[in-house]
């Protein structure tokens, strides 16, 4: 931050952390932002299977047992 005629040096260095703390805030609440609506997306695309409850096409996976002796 550039220096203010008649303010101290100490009060530059708060404000100057102030300053900090508030852009770091605000990144991080973008941040949050983001990932919210990253997770929002990410329920929209159920498969039509389970969001449906029609289990035709996963009624059987995993079912199957190959046992060779």
């Amino acid at each position: 931050m550039p220096s203010i005629n008649g303010v101290g040096s100490s009060a530059m260095d708060y404000a100057s952390e102030v300053y900090s703390a508030s852009l770091a805030k605000n990144a991080q609440e973008q941040v949050g932002k983001q990932n919210l609506e990253l997770l929002a997306e990410a329920t929209k695309n159920v498969t039509p299977a389970a969001s449906s409850g029609s289990h035709t096409t996963t009624d059987n996976l995993g079912q199957n047992i190959n046992i060779n002796v």
